[in-house]
């Protein structure tokens, strides 16, 4: 497999219910971001329905829309692991990312597997995330 750079992500939160019922607990949160690539350029809204597990790990797994600088838009899937990270507090995740759209520009969306590799600097409201999301191409004979 090789990994091809597709864009630079920012996302902040902008509501943000951590939900705990005892067996870890539910994330609900919404995001606002862009995308920064040569081949992709977007602002994004996002809503995270994340489980928290008890062992401190969170699946993030995002649904939303991305509405490109020039007018096109598709939806997006982004399903992943969220682990902390010691040092500082942070969240290290990585996330696979899928991506659904009619508009012919960006149809080669429809088939592309992508990896996001992400930090979130707090689990909070204004928490940031900075992310670079990747194509994965297929190498194997």
């Amino acid at each position: 497999m090789e990994l091809v750079r597709l864009g630079d992500w920012e996302m902040t939160y902008r509501s943000l219910e951590l939900l705990d019922y005892g067996a870890g607990g539910q994330i609900y949160g919404t995001l606002t971001g862009t995308v920064t690539g040569e081949r992709l350029s977007a602002q994004f809204e996002l809503t995270n329905l994340a489980p928290r597990r008890s062992d401190n790990v969170n699946i993030p797994t995002l649904r939303g829309v991305l509405r490109m600088d020039d007018g096109a838009v598709a939806y997006a899937e982004l399903d992943g692991v969220s682990v902390l990270r010691p040092e500082d507090g942070a969240r290290a995740h990585f996330a696979l990312a899928r991506f659904r759209t009619g508009d012919e520009r960006y149809i080669w969306l429809n088939t592309l597997t992508g990896l996001l590799e992400a930090v979130l600097d707090r689990v909070a409201l204004g928490g940031h995330v900075h992310a670079v999301l990747y194509e994965c191409r297929h190498t194997l004979a």
